[in-house]
């Protein structure tokens, strides 16, 4: 099986045309499911956009391109929509807002699998999406499959949403689980001040990344910072694309593949990591299980020279050994704003190719203080060197984890 995808995915061109085709995929699907305008839309001087949130636009439709639709506002303004912000289009205003609440005072909490909650009431239910009225009396609408259940209310023993709710469960602490990020939403981490993660979710099973490292002087990453220093700076930036299925409510698969060019290797032969992950839980109570597979064909050249002779210099050449690692997580709600984040993994095979790399099995631990649009997560990161190996004089490796996690858009 290593071999297969040694051989399969590990040269430059070929890792580049299954991370563009994975891309393509996946754009093929998002644009499947955007709303699509009919040439009768486009013939009426004067059609009625009703979106997802309850908004309706008053216009004359131009034209779709793609996933944007055109629409000419009153006064000859115009407007771009996302085609698949948009619910329908009828040629009559659609019923006014309702705001009030119902005679009995009774309403429904509806829970999604992300642990995000809804309250209203419930309007109609197709194939393909479900109609809710808010409280406040707008009209919300989203896919049956994104919702894990209905509990009845009272405005008189209303049950509270939970603001500080986990609102990162793609991160756990250096890994990831296997929940997709929100659709349409950006999410971004820093680690140590040093590693910046950026994430976007296109759609509800592909999302997108990079990661980057901070401009910090030397001093601050040299070779006692973080077990490997300036190699930890030079080998984290890179680009990543991701895929998601849900096999149940408590299920839930995804395949990772990210490319990077890390300092010293050729140009064109980067390093390639391929993630398989299973996620049992909620997005607030769950267990990972995972596997990753780094590989590439490049090689590094040595040069030694012997003090007490005059002779030439002589060269070695290494190959950069592929590298596998068992990744087992566990995220757990404690309260209301806390929640605990474990982060572990074990490398297989062969131990020792750099000095930042002689560690068998890496253990984590740290808290996350829940807020309504960010956290922060405070621990512990440990690595347990292999053998007789010594990073910095030390067996064990224990430094501080300290990391900022925030959620970039509409609440």
């Amino acid at each position: 099986m290593k071999k297969l995808l040694y051989d399969l995915f590990l040269t430059p061109s070929t890792m580049k045309t299954v991370l563009f085709c994975l891309l393509l995929l996946s754009a093929y699907t998002a644009s499947a499911q955007s709303f699509t305008v009919t040439p009768e839309d486009m013939q009426r001087k004067e059609s009625f956009l009703l979106m997802r949130d309850g908004t309706v636009m008053k216009g004359q439709i131009l034209r779709q391109d793609s996933s944007i639709i055109s629409v000419r506002r009153r006064g000859g303004n115009m407007s771009f929509v996302e085609a698949d912000q948009v619910v329908s289009v009828t040629s009559k205003q659609p019923e006014e807002v309702r705001t009030a609440e119902p005679a009995n005072g009774s309403y429904q909490v509806f829970v999604f699998r992300d642990g995000t909650q809804v309250e209203g009431t419930f309007v109609k239910r197709d194939s393909t999406m479900i109609t809710v009225r808010k409280r406040n009396g707008k009209l919300t609408y989203f896919e049956p499959e994104l919702l894990l259940k209905a509990d009845s209310a009272s405005t008189l023993t209303a049950v509270p949403v939970n603001k500080y709710r986990n609102r990162f469960p793609t991160w756990m602490l250096t890994g990831q689980t296997a929940y997709n990020p929100e659709k349409g939403r950006f999410y971004y981490r820093n680690t140590w001040l040093l590693l910046n993660e950026f994430t976007y979710g296109i759609t509800k099973f592909w999302s997108v990344g990079a990661n980057f490292v901070s401009p910090i002087p030397y001093l601050l990453v040299g070779a006692g910072y973080a077990t490997g220093g300036s190699v930890y700076v030079q080998n984290n930036t890179s680009i990543n694309t991701r895929l998601n299925a849900t096999l149940d409510q408590n299920v839930h698969l995804a395949v990772i593949a990210s490319y990077r060019q890390p300092y010293g290797f050729p140009q064109g032969r980067g390093e390639g990591t391929f993630r398989g992950l299973l996620t049992l839980g909620s997005s607030q109570n769950n267990v990972t299980l995972g596997y990753t597979f780094v590989g590439t064909r490049a090689q590094i050249q040595y040069t030694y020279y012997d003090p007490y002779s005059s002779a030439s210099p002589y060269y070695n050449t290494y190959s950069i050994p592929n590298r596998e690692f068992l990744t087992i997580g566990m995220v757990q709600k404690l309260s209301r704003g806390l929640t605990l984040i474990s982060d572990n993994q074990i490398r297989l095979g062969s131990i020792g190719f750099r000095p930042d790399s002689y560690w068998r099995t890496a253990l984590s631990a740290a808290l996350r203080i829940d807020r309504p649009r960010h956290a922060f997560d405070l621990g512990l990161l440990g690595y347990v060197n292999i053998g007789e190996y010594r990073v910095n004089g030390k067996h064990v490796n224990i430094m501080p984890y300290v990391a900022y996690n925030l959620l970039i858009g509409k609440p």
